[in-house]
């Protein structure tokens, strides 16, 4: 019982939180990131590419937060943090005209709804290890948890042209590929 009101009270704030801030991600590009390894370095990358091609940026991750030229060190030991400030970076980088926004995405967040309410672009999936385990209860729970964040990218994202990336080279990849088969684009 009290697992299922905590389900539906992190739901809630994801809801409330989008609709505060009018929903921002439905008027930006969003990428998620996810993976048992990695992600940070990642979003970086995808950062300066973006910055590198005359495109303005924002991003969510365990080092820093960013919109734009601002750029503040993450202080909060969340590497996705929570429903309310996602979604208020969100609506700064629509309203700082960034074309993009880039948020690694945890299995931790997903199962505390983090990653609803947002309309993905993209999403890519990197890896996955036996980590995390403890939180979770099970690798299998834990796999699931990162699958949820493609499945609502895939099912739920409003957004027209989808794209999902996988890393051919690990051997969850198909779990994930089957998620999103015949949604969007996929590119291995």
């Amino acid at each position: 019982m009290i697992s299922r009101l905590k389900n539906i009270y992190h739901y809630f704030l994801a809801f409330i939180g989008a609709l505060i801030y009018g929903f921002p991600s439905r008027k930006i590009f969003v990428i998620g990131v996810t993976g048992t390894k990695g992600k940070s370095t990642t979003t970086e990358l995808i950062n300066a590419i973006l910055e590198a091609a005359g495109k303005k940026t924002a991003l969510i991750s365990s080092v820093r937060f960013k919109v734009g030229d601002e750029s503040v060190k993450n202080a909060t030991s969340m590497t996705m943090p929570g429903r309310f400030f996602i979604q208020s970076l969100l609506r700064r980088a629509v309203n700082k005209g960034c074309d993009y926004a880039i948020i690694e995405v945890t299995s931790q967040g997903t199962l505390q709804h983090r990653h609803r309410f947002i309309d993905w672009d993209a999403a890519m999936f990197l890896n996955l290890h036996k980590e995390h385990i403890e939180a979770h209860g099970s690798f299998e729970k834990y796999r699931n948890a990162k699958l949820e964040f493609f499945r609502y990218a895939a099912k739920d994202s409003k957004k027209p042209k989808k794209l999902f990336i996988i890393n051919e080279e690990d051997l969850a990849r198909e779990y994930f590929a089957n998620l999103v088969a015949g949604v969007g684009r996929t590119i291995y």
